[in-house]
């Protein structure tokens, strides 16, 4: 009778233990489960641009998208100034004055702030980089019809004297009906010795 005790006992601890084992495996599955799915909702949102940001009371009619980033007579210039100076240069477009030139050291807090205000809503219409260390070279303005009229001859008069207080160079090319890669190689690199020769003398 002890020894039919002894197996029931034995019997019963087994069950317990193995149904102990089997509740731990099975929350042990479920928290990597868990893990498994946050770590996927992560990298879920981190790849979906279109995940919920939010919401700002702003009217839908403020704003529209725009076709182009340049306009036509950009394009075509755009176009001749990649094939002639590309392979030298990385040819940014629509740069922030701001983004190449800064205020100098050694001003108020004040004098700062007005000389920033002055740059920060203008652009360069092209910036000419270093294709490795992206060290910026020069900017260039394509100067069309638009450039004689006296806000922008002002605007002009302002870029050329903040460039020049800098030390930077600006290149300005009139704007024409049709350009050749070699004829816009050649006048920047010409501009960007006649430049440097300056700044050296």
């Amino acid at each position: 009778m002890e020894f039919v005790m002894e197996w029931l006992a034995l019997g019963a601890l087994v069950f317990i233990g193995a149904t102990i084992l089997n509740r731990l495996t099975e929350r042990s599955a479920k928290e990597l489960e868990l893990k498994a799915a946050r770590k996927s909702q992560e990298h879920k949102l981190r790849l979906e641009p279109s995940a919920r940001l939010p919401e700002v009371n702003i009217p839908t009619s403020v704003y529209q998208t725009k076709q182009f980033i340049l306009s036509p007579a950009e394009q075509k210039f755009y176009k001749a100034l990649s094939q002639g100076l590309g392979s030298q240069f990385m040819i940014l477009m629509k740069v922030r004055v701001a983004d190449a030139l800064q205020p100098g050291s050694g001003v108020s807090k004040n004098e700062w702030a007005s000389a920033f205000n002055r740059i920060k809503s203008k652009h360069f219409d092209f910036l000419l980089c270093s294709h490795n260390s992206y060290e910026i070279i020069a900017a260039i303005e394509l100067d069309d019809s638009s450039h004689q009229q006296k806000n922008r001859i002002k605007r002009d008069k302002f870029l050329n004297s903040a460039c020049e207080s800098a030390n930077f160079a600006l290149i300005r090319i009139v704007a024409r009906q049709v350009y050749s890669a070699q004829e816009i190689k050649s006048a920047v690199l010409n501009s960007l010795r006649d430049y440097k020769l300056s700044k050296a003398a």
